[in-house]
């Protein structure tokens, strides 16, 4: 079965980017959306996130990417598609 893959790239606000990460990933999960890759990268402002997903309808990928930009301390999502 074919699945969609995209990656997404955000910035989480420096006052608790673990616990806002640990709820970012809780979205994915309860998505039933493939982690395919995770990068984090510290910087003066808070933490750089990117997510390699995956999932059989890109729908579902879509619908992930509004409730990561609905939680708080979750900077705005720039979207980069994967061939």
């Amino acid at each position: 079965m074919e699945t969609t893959q995209k990656s997404y790239r955000f910035c989480i606000e420096p006052d608790a980017p673990i616990a806002t990460l640990e709820t970012a990933l809780q979205v994915v999960r309860r998505l039933n959306i493939e982690l395919r890759a995770l990068r984090t990268t510290s910087t003066p402002h808070g933490m750089e996130v990117q997510m390699r997903l995956a999932a059989e309808e890109e729908d579902i990928l879509t619908l992930c990417r509004m409730r990561l930009h609905n939680l708080v301390g979750v900077l705005p999502i720039r979207l980069h598609s994967c061939t």
